[in-house]
């Protein structure tokens, strides 16, 4: 049993380079295929509409985590520079109140 897993994990195939550049080229101007286009992108680089199709839905989930930890960090740091003014204007108040 472990044996096949080793088999399925080395027969798996990867792209070329070529073929993952056209890939991200064309994922710049359109994220998501139609039919069509699928099938002409397939010809065009020698493969089945279905690798083309798998390779776009994982491409739109791999983009989708880099634009929410883009936002997370975004937000973060909103957060902590807030949190910061918070901070002094507490610091402030009290100064005031002391006075």
């Amino acid at each position: 049993m472990e044996g096949e897993v080793e088999k399925k994990s080395k027969n798996k195939k990867r792209f070329s380079d070529e073929q993952v550049k056209y890939l991200e080229a064309v994922f710049e101007s359109e994220t998501k295929l139609e039919p069509r286009k699928k099938e002409e992108v397939a010809v065009e680089l020698g493969m089945q509409p279905r690798q083309v199709a798998i390779w776009f839905q994982n491409k739109r989930a791999r983009w989708k985590s880099k634009q929410i930890e883009h936002d997370y960090k975004a937000l973060r740091a909103s957060y902590e520079n807030l949190t910061s003014k918070f901070e002094s204007l507490k610091t402030e108040k009290q100064c005031l109140l002391a006075q």
